[in-house]
Formats: C-alpha cells, sequence, structure tokens
C-alpha cells in the first residue's frame, strides 16, 4: 500500500487510541483527519496518547540493555502497540490479546503493514482477561496490565490470572479515583465502585468496574499474586478528567534483582537532593 491507501486504512480503522508510527511518513494520528461523523457516536472519541517514549524510557530503566529476547504478554492490547514497541526493545514471542475486536483490527492492521519495526512472532487474539486460563498462551517473561485493572468487575482475580502467566516482571498501569460524592477525599487502600457503558469502545465489557485510590491497593494485591517486590514509577493525581481522577504505574517482580538497576539510580538521586 501506499502512504495515501495506508492513511485511508487507518481513517477507515479508527478511532485509534494510540499513536503508533506506521511508516516513517505516516502515524495512526492520520485518524484525527476524520471528518465530524464519521464513527458512530456510542464508540465515543478515545484521547489519542503517545506512549512510546516514555513507556520505552521506563521499560530502559529496569533492562538497560533492552528485553534481550524475552517473551512479552499485553492483556487488553488494545491496537498492540507496545507489542510492537517490545519488539523495538528486543522482545522475543508477543502475544496481546483484547475482548474487542475494534482493536484487534487495528492490531492486525499494524502487524501487516508497519514498516518501521520489527513484526515477526506475534501473535494477536480476540478473548476476555477471564478466559486467559483456558487458553494455552504458554509462560511470559514480561506483562503489562495497562489500562485494564479499573475495567474489571474482579480486578485482584483479573490481575492474580495475568501474574500466574508472568514469570519476572509484571507492569500495571491504572486508572485512580480518589473523591466520593458522598464521602470526600479517599485515602489510599481502597477500591472505589464504578459503572461503565459497555458500548463505548474504551470502557469495559463487563458494566461494572474497580478503581483503586492509590498505588498501596495495586502493590498489595501484586504481593497477594506473587511479586513481593514492589517499585511505584509515578502517580499524577490530577490527570486533567475531573477531582479526583488520576493515573498511576506500578511495577511488580518476582524477585529484587529485577530492580537492581532502578533502585540503583533512585538512590543516587536522592542521595544528591539531600547533599544539595
Amino acid at each position: 500500500m501506499t502512504d495515501d491507501e495506508l492513511r485511508e486504512r487507518i481513517i477507515d480503522l479508527g478511532p485509534w487510541s494510540i499513536d503508533i508510527q506506521v511508516t516513517p511518513a505516516l502515524s495512526t494520528a492520520a485518524y484525527l483527519d476524520a471528518p465530524p461523523g464519521t464513527y458512530p457516536e456510542e464508540l465515543g472519541r478515545p484521547h489519542l496518547s503517545a506512549p512510546h517514549e516514555g513507556w520505552s524510557n521506563q521499560m530502559r530503566s529496569i533492562y538497560p540493555n533492552g528485553l534481550e529476547g524475552r517473551s512479552f504478554l499485553d492483556c487488553g492490547c488494545n491496537c498492540g502497540a507496545y507489542c510492537f514497541f517490545a519488539k523495538e526493545l528486543g522482545a522475543g514471542h508477543t502475544y496481546g490479546f483484547d475482548a474487542r475486536d475494534h482493536w484487534l483490527r487495528q492490531a492486525e492492521f499494524l502487524r501487516q503493514h508497519r514498516t518501521v519495526g520489527r513484526a515477526d512472532d506475534m501473535t494477536f487474539a480476540l478473548h476476555d482477561l477471564y478466559e486467559l486460563e483456558r487458553r494455552d498462551v504458554g509462560v511470559f517473561d514480561i506483562t503489562l496490565f495497562s489500562g485494564l485493572f479499573y475495567h474489571l468487575p474482579d480486578p485482584m482475580t483479573g490481575l492474580r490470572l495475568a501474574a500466574d502467566q508472568t514469570r519476572e516482571l509484571i507492569f500495571v498501569n491504572t486508572a485512580t479515583q480518589t473523591v466520593d460524592t458522598d464521602e470526600g477525599e479517599l485515602p489510599d487502600g481502597y477500591l472505589r465502585l464504578a459503572l461503565e457503558r459497555r458500548e463505548r469502545v474504551m470502557s469495559g465489557v463487563h458494566g461494572l468496574a474497580w478503581y483503586p485510590t492509590g498505588p498501596v491497593v495495586v502493590q498489595r494485591v501484586l504481593e497477594w499474586c506473587g511479586f513481593p517486590e514492589t517499585r511505584l514509577l509515578w502517580w499524577r493525581k490530577d490527570d486533567g478528567l475531573g477531582a479526583g481522577h488520576g493515573r498511576l504505574a506500578v511495577c511488580g517482580a518476582r524477585s529484587a534483582e529485577t530492580f537492581a538497576l532502578l533502585d540503583e539510580r533512585r538512590n543516587a538521586v536522592s542521595a544528591g537532593s539531600l547533599s544539595s
């Protein structure tokens, strides 16, 4: 396909929620050129995020030499962007799944037509997280659990299913809510109930969801899942969606050695701050 033909296909497959380069001159942001009314109103209009550089830098803070052939599982993979990002960092086999066919069509398009990175040994599949244990997908070195925890009716069981498929590191990125209209400010350590509209592509498929009120919730669940070492990478308590709406990223590891470089760098920064 020419870039013009690819652009038309990107628009046809929209809306997209992740900006990922397809060719040197074209990214999925091309869908923003679609005229008003192109997409059904019930799908919503997702915010187009650009996580490539930030996420890649975070992974290199743990794996400075890249992923060196490690296998990679992406739960709720959306368009599969992180599988492609993992490949750029040297991942081996990648497996991404999502419960919505909308995102899997995008992932397969990228696998077939993306020219700016590797697309070998990649698998994408359409199924729900709660089906994972019934599928023979294997065990992975690294698991990404991004944008999924707060869409689940039973996030503890869901995260446990993913953790059981993970040898080394699990990366959890989730929205948080710290304000309740009746209770006011909620401290870290709780889950807040939410109801979702299932028809929107950025919502969960179950209709019932739970938002953590902070990183402690996620860290304790990870410890229960068999990842005794956890690190908070960041927590933005205000992500622009209204009072109390935030987002955080936590990593869990089977061994403290996984975080050796990350801890060394953080300790160095802390020491420098104390001495200044």
